[in-house]
């Protein structure tokens, strides 16, 4: 009974936290997002924040929006996509991965905003670029570490870019174009074209 009593107690305050996130997010921008601020408005102190969470930016990685989109963002099979039979259209993960974010926007606007925090962004980009390119493997011309490392940072910068742009244009187009370019892009980026 006391290890349920527990686990309902950590279930409101996080829940408490990422409501709180969302507020913030909502009424005042990434600029209000700090760590008093949510703790004011989830009624929680300090020290209960910090039992749960490292800093912000990982009470952001584990909300349910990130949690989301990681899961339908799912590592690219480059394979799959080159040979994709529509070559004109959108790789289907993509457009799924662009509807989730339409469907959320007023979360992941904020979180793409070019005011973010430069640490927010980097976070972002990394999570996006491995994410998308787990499957990524260099043939024996590179260094495999620094062949992904810097292909991921490419890809993951060229991706947070697009994203950003989108939601600083207030997604001018559909997901489904948006998603069409990125698969474009993707099937012309110089640095895979031998890898598949």
């Amino acid at each position: 009974m006391i290890e349920n009593s527990t686990d309902m107690r950590v279930i409101r305050s996080r829940t408490l936290m990422e409501n709180a996130l969302l507020y913030i997010l909502e009424k005042e921008g990434i600029k209000g997002l700090t760590v008093k601020n949510l703790c004011e408005i989830a009624g929680i102190n300090r020290g209960t924040f910090y039992l749960h969470y490292k800093d912000i930016f990982h009470l952001i990685e584990e909300t349910a929006f990130i949690q989301g989109l990681l899961s339908v963002f799912e590592p690219i099979n480059l394979q799959e996509l080159m040979q994709h039979p529509d070559h004109q259209g959108a790789y289907p993960p993509i457009t799924k991965a662009f509807q989730y974010l339409h469907k959320h926007a007023s979360f992941f606007k904020a979180l793409f905003h070019s005011g973010a925090p430069a640490e927010l962004r980097e976070r972002l980009q990394y999570l996006v670029g491995t994410r998308l390119y787990e499957n990524l493997k260099p043939d024996q011309t590179y260094n495999e570490s620094l062949f992904s490392d810097y292909v991921i940072a490419y890809l993951g910068n060229a991706q947070f870019g697009i994203i950003q742009h989108w939601f600083k244009t207030d997604r001018a187009i559909p997901p489904e174009d948006i998603a069409k370019i990125l698969t474009l892009y993707i099937r012309k980026t110089p640095c895979l074209d031998h890898k598949v």
